[in-house]
């Protein structure tokens, strides 16, 4: 009995040594394949200009320095027909298209460029978070205007579920402003009164001022900061002077219009 009691002890110890020894080796592999994955991993982030530091276990990427922004966002610059400067290095412009028209002043042969900083749709703006101190939105306002009319390829055109595109709009712009800073909204309600639009705001807005021959233009001024009731549809926003006239995904129109004003 002790001979094979000996025996059975010989074969269990073989047993425990062979399988610590698949043990090891399966440890080996899977340290083997982490340590190829954090190869990879290393140059990839190489190649996205990040450098790794490794220290205490554990892998820690490092960006590179952080994008700067200038203070202001053009959310559908257009033409950048209200700037005084259309190169002013403290605004980012940009716009859904890039265009080039010379057939819209029959008068002369006169060019007109819709040429964004970047290209960027302001329903889902490509900035992070509270990053300006100031956003100017100017969206589109036509409906009626065919695609290719004159008032079309330069302010562009809503078209479709337009509630939910300038919705959609104003929350982006919102996100992308500072606390406490200011959005100047322009709006011209040839097609679509401006009580309609402020609804869509998360923010009620501050002031405003009407402008045009017709007064149908609007800048209005919003802060973002506690979100509180907007005027309602059928409580149009008689004590909020409402804003001039719009520019849409493309287009702006108020330095011309101003100086029409004073004529």
């Amino acid at each position: 009995m002790n001979t094979k009691s000996a025996i059975r002890g010989a074969r269990a110890a073989a047993d425990i040594k062979e399988a610590a020894k698949t043990a090891a080796n399966s440890r080996s592999t899977q340290a083997s394949k982490q340590a190829s994955a954090h190869a990879a991993d290393v140059r990839c982030n190489m190649a996205n200009g990040k450098n790794m530091i490794i220290g205490a276990g554990q892998d820690t990427a490092r960006r590179a320095p952080k994008k700067e922004y200038p203070p202001v966002l053009d959310a559908c610059c257009g033409g950048r027909m209200m700037w005084y400067n259309k190169n002013d290095k403290r605004a980012l412009c940009v716009d859904i298209r890039r265009e080039v028209y010379t057939d819209l002043d029959k008068r002369s042969n006169t060019v007109f460029q819709i040429e964004p900083d970047e290209i960027a749709d302001f329903r889902s703006l490509p900035y992070p978070s509270n990053t300006f101190s100031l956003v100017v939105f100017d969206p589109p306002h036509c409906t009626r205007n065919g695609k290719n009319s004159r008032t079309s390829k330069k302010y562009g055109g809503l078209t479709g579920m337009w509630r939910e595109m300038l919705r959609a709009g104003f929350a982006e712009c919102f996100r992308v402003l500072r606390s406490e800073g200011t959005l100047v909204f322009k709006w011209n309600e040839t097609d679509i009164p401006v009580s309609e639009i402020l609804v869509l705001s998360q923010y009620a807005p501050l002031f405003g001022h009407r402008s045009g021959k017709q007064s149908k233009t609007h800048w209005i001024c919003f802060m973002k900061g506690e979100e509180l009731p907007v005027p309602s549809e059928e409580s149009p926003a008689q004590n909020t002077k409402e804003i001039c006239h719009t520019a849409p995904n493309s287009g702006r129109d108020a330095i011309p219009q101003l100086e029409l004003d004073l004529l």
